[in-house]
């Protein structure tokens, strides 16, 4: 049997993560197309970004997001990943909901110029996995960090 002391910090985290994504919401620019039903930002996928000498890679979670409905536009030092969680059934009266649905946008600022028409990307069981070369030339130089 599940104590009742862990099923209330079960609670707490659901709440804590809702309360972390209701921020990022309010702080993510929302300049989707008028024509969305929905408001724009009604959830945000967890987002992983590695940096490496030649490139930046990024690993979004979009569970239950179909490749169809999943858009990416980069330009000299963002990329953004956008798109559409569809519910499975809209028809349903739901006794607990905890699950997002709608639109759902992420915007990443990098910090060095990046290769647009480098970038390529991969999706496979709800992880969506996109590699940002950097751009060279054009100044732009990596200079590694000198200690002490």
């Amino acid at each position: 049997m599940v104590s009742p002391r862990k099923n209330y910090l079960d609670e707490l985290a659901r709440i804590q993560q809702r309360i972390n994504a209701l921020f990022e919401q309010a702080l993510l620019s929302t300049s989707f197309d008028e024509r969305e039903l929905s408001p724009p930002g009604t959830w945000a996928p967890a987002v992983d970004v590695l940096e490496t000498d030649d490139s930046y890679l990024v690993q979004a979670e979009l569970p239950g997001v179909r490749r169809e409905d999943i858009q990416l536009h980069a330009e000299e030092r963002r990329l953004e990943i956008s798109g559409r969680r569809q519910p499975l059934d809209e028809h349903r009266n739901f006794l607990r909901m905890e699950r997002s649905y709608g639109p759902f946008r992420r915007v990443l600022d990098l910090t060095d110029p990046i290769d647009v028409d480098a970038v390529t990307a991969a999706f496979e069981q709800g992880m969506l996995r996109v590699t940002v070369p950097k751009r060279r030339g054009a100044g732009t130089k990596i200079v590694p960090r000198q200690e002490g």
